[in-house]
């Protein structure tokens, strides 16, 4: 008789285990995908606010020269959107301005750029177009 109390114990803890490691497995997956879903949902919302502040950054690009604090006239500002942002043209010297917001930093061409300019790798150049040929003339 005790044998039989024994087996009869035995087969209801083996069960009752049974039932719980499957209800937790279900568990663990159903856990599991929610934590997919909410991934999923996360990586909208990033991509939705990188969204949002390249298209703050690109009007903060070309508003800049018409806020009050803009220390040049803006008139004498030239647009160019890439690599630079833009020239600005004053009486005595001539400025390669990027137009950064938040905290964006300079990209790697923009950083070669800013280098060529300090190692003053800069010159004019004039292309000349006639009826008879082209000609660049750099000075």
């Amino acid at each position: 008789m005790l044998i039989y109390i024994y087996n009869i114990i035995t087969f209801l803890f083996f069960f009752v285990s049974t039932i719980i490691i499957y209800k937790n497995g279900k568990l663990i997956k159903e856990l599991k995908k929610e934590l997919d879903i909410e991934k999923e949902k996360n990586k909208k919302v990033v991509s939705q606010r990188k969204s949002s502040e390249v298209r703050l950054g690109k009007i903060g690009e070309n508003m800049a020269p018409f806020f009050k604090d803009w220390p040049f006239d803006p008139n004498k500002f030239r647009f160019l959107g890439n690599p630079i942002d833009g020239i600005q043209f004053n009486n005595d010297e001539i400025l390669f301005i990027e137009i950064k917001t938040g905290k964006s930093r300079l990209s790697t061409s923009q950083k070669k750029i800013k280098q060529l300019i300090k190692e003053k790798k800069v010159a004019f150049a004039t292309f000349r177009v006639s009826e008879e040929a082209c000609l660049l003339k750099v000075e």
